[in-house]
């Protein structure tokens, strides 16, 4: 067991950032719950009310704020781990980097020297190991991160290459790039990826507040637990948005489920015509239609973020 002192250094050092600026994220277990569609309005709502935003999309796998916002991927960088190139010169076959290695990625063929077979993560554990220093750092391309502009407001954008697993590296690099660039900024608005892997943890650091998007279905419900688990476990406090929410479901499961994690049932949005065409037309709900009852919930959400962490 992690006695509570400690518990509280661990905490306050995965939430170390660099940048005093609040950094609001919004997640969810489940896929399709309207997650993005929130993000994204709420930016663009504090955006329209004179404040500079930054919007992080670290949904790696499948990056879509750009598309709702309708705007272009710019400024591209490339993202990269390091990968063992091994000299078959220096190599002696003596197998501590075989050995070393946590992943299984290498391996040694009978009266051959070892190559590299599987997923690597760059670690570097095998070139410490190495007594002939016979491995030296290759790189290897595993996604991109890109900085868009569109009426003040700032989207950085993550994306995984197909075929990569380094997703989590793709996001640490997305999060660099953020606090390079956003110095400016008055708040952060971070869409992480849906489900509770490495990659959300990654996103989630930081985080001021959160958000949870779910639907009343008893899928969403039950992923909602597992998501209230892991930000209870990282200290996050929690509000949870109910999209949807004019649909039949276990609704008292859900305010159960909000009362023991001590999360606040904040939001109910119900289904809208107006979400699906500002998604086709790429333009957030809150500029095409300021007035709908849909725009008016989400502005109230940025209106109420504004309040609590905005000067």
């Amino acid at each position: 067991m992690v006695d509570d002192a400690l518990k509280e250094r661990i905490l306050t050092a995965l939430h170390h950032k660099p940048l005093d600026i609040p950094v609001i994220a919004v997640t969810g277990g489940k896929g399709g719950v309207g997650k993005s569609t929130i993000a994204v309005n709420i930016a663009a709502a504090l955006s329209a009310m004179g404040y500079r935003v930054s919007l992080v999309d670290a949904d790696v796998d499948a990056p879509d704020d750009h598309v709702m916002l309708g705007i272009t991927l710019e400024e591209l960088h490339d993202v990269a781990v390091n990968q063992p190139l091994i000299n078959a010169g220096q190599c002696t076959g003596c197998r501590k980097c075989v050995d070393a290695c946590r992943r299984n990625a290498l391996f040694q063929p009978r009266d051959g020297i070892p190559m590299l077979i599987g997923d690597c993560n760059g670690c570097e554990a095998c070139m410490l190991a190495c007594p002939e220093d016979a491995i030296e750092k290759d790189r290897k391309r595993v996604g991109e991160t890109y900085l868009s502009e569109r009426d003040g407001l700032l989207l950085f954008t993550g994306k995984l290459l197909p075929g990569a697993e380094e997703s989590s590296v793709v996001v640490r690099a997305l999060r660099s790039r953020l606090y390079d660039s956003a110095g400016d900024s008055d708040v952060v608005i971070m869409d992480t990826s849906p489900g509770i892997h490495c990659n959300v943890i990654n996103a989630l650091r930081g985080s001021d507040a959160v958000y949870a998007v779910t639907e009343l279905t008893p899928l969403g419900v039950h992923d909602l637990e597992r998501t209230l688990e892991l930000l209870c476990a990282l200290g996050l406090r929690t509000r949870i948005i109910l999209n949807f929410s004019d649909l039949p479901g276990p609704r008292k499961r859900l305010s159960v489920m909000a009362k023991a994690f001590d999360a606040e049932l904040y939001c109910e949005l119900p289904m809208d015509d107006l979400l699906l065409k500002s998604h086709v037309e790429g333009v957030p709900a809150v500029t095409m239609s300021p007035d709908a009852a849909c725009s008016s919930s989400l502005r109230r959400i940025a209106e109420d973020i504004a309040k609590e962490h905005l000067r």
